[in-house]
């Protein structure tokens, strides 16, 4: 069976010789490579991965396993860690002692789960290590606007931001409740000696009223996101502008009339690309155009992490693309390329795993290029600098 993976994957060009049954990988044993398209000299190279769905058995298999949420991703860390900038969507509060609402409990004393403080669907909460194990990963900024950033209500909200600026990592979409309502919604990270501004938004928070104001609407204040994006990308200080949008419906692999919109006026507002998250399965990546500008929208990048086992749902990808100087001192987004990703469940607990590296991964590989176009980016080319 595993000879039959290894002659699909080498016919895609993506076969990378680090796969291993048991979830363990070395690099050391890796083929080099380069990536083409991506980690061009003198761009800023940027990595967006897709949803931290934190469900009860990703949670549990975490607590069972001395590695907790960093082996969960242990083995993508190679690819995020080249990137010069990396972004992933937590969709989950990592508030510790607080139940469903924001009610206080006591956490437990040991252990990253207990079905009541820690828990997965319908109202997400994970242990703070989860963060930890983010930054440990690579990941440099983390958006926190989706529809469960109130499942532990506003005080939630707050203990996620205190985890998070804890861990030295950014963030953007939501912010605490003694925020004036001046503060800024958005992130800036330094890379190469350029500023980029990523700004996250969502659709809604499940019908869980924002009576703060801690969490940026798409929709809803709409007019306010696309009037950040344009005064963040006329700042002379910003080289490029990014949008982080929760959008979308759920388990439909083609983006709707709205996202559409908002990923067009956003761009015309000045936005270099636009990356989505939410529906938790793969939608296209599409060029966009205006005048001599050029872009891309990124409609939703899958699951990163789930317990969602169907193939469109167990299969993502990791974004990559380069900012590169337009001539007018600005930075311009070149079309995504992708590591396709997938979740396996090996003997010694769940791990992420970029798709050419995982037995099963062929299929993965295929329904990626399927969605996002023939684009994909070999494993072996990342891993093994």
């Amino acid at each position: 069976m595993l000879r039959r993976i290894s002659l699909v994957l080498a016919s895609l060009g993506l076969l990378s010789s680090c796969v291993s049954d048991t979830g363990q990988s070395g690099v050391s044993g890796c083929t080099r490579g380069t990536a083409e398209g991506v980690f061009q000299p003198g761009a800023v190279t940027i990595a967006a991965a897709g949803d931290m769905l934190m469900n009860t058995a990703v949670q549990r298999d975490a607590a069972q396993n001395p590695g907790g949420y960093a082996a969960q991703l242990s083995l993508l860390a190679p690819i995020i860690r080249r990137a010069d900038i990396s972004v992933v969507n937590l969709e989950t509060p990592t508030a510790s002692g607080l139940l469903s609402g924001g009610r206080p409990a006591r956490s437990p004393v040991a252990g990253l789960f207990d079905g009541r403080v820690y828990s997965g669907y319908p109202s997400f909460n994970a242990h703070p290590s989860l963060v930890t194990a983010l930054k440990d990963t690579g990941f440099d900024i983390l958006q926190t606007a989706n529809n469960h950033a109130l499942d532990r209500g506003p005080q939630g909200a707050d203990k996620t931001l205190a985890a998070i600026r804890a861990s030295g990592l950014a963030v953007t979409g939501t912010r605490p409740t003694d925020a004036p309502v001046t503060a800024p919604w958005h992130a800036e990270v330094t890379a190469k000696g350029h500023r980029i501004a990523f700004l996250a938004c969502t659709y809604g928070t499940n019908g869980i009223p924002d009576r703060r104001g801690q969490v940026l609407g798409c929709y809803s204040q709409r007019a306010q996101v696309l009037g950040t994006v344009s005064a963040l990308a006329q700042r002379p200080d910003i080289s490029a502008v990014i949008l982080l949008p929760h959008w979308g419906a759920e388990n439909v692999e083609q983006p709707n009339a709205n996202q559409r919109s908002l990923a067009r006026a956003a761009f015309e507002a000045g936005a270099a690309a636009i990356v989505g998250a939410h529906p938790h399965v793969l939608q296209p990546i599409e060029v966009l155009r205006s005048g001599d500008r050029t872009g891309f929208v990124a409609y939703s990048l899958g699951n990163l992490i789930s317990s969602q086992w169907r193939l469109n749902q167990r299969t993502g990808a990791v974004a990559l693309f380069d900012l590169v100087p337009d001539g007018a001192g600005r930075l311009r987004a070149d079309t995504a390329r992708y590591v396709p990703t997938r979740l396996t469940p090996y003997s010694n607990g769940f791990r992420v795993t970029a798709a050419d590296q995982s037995p099963g991964g062929g299929a993965s590989v295929a329904h990626a290029q399927r969605i996002l176009g023939p684009g994909a980016v070999s494993s072996a080319s990342l891993s093994c600098q």
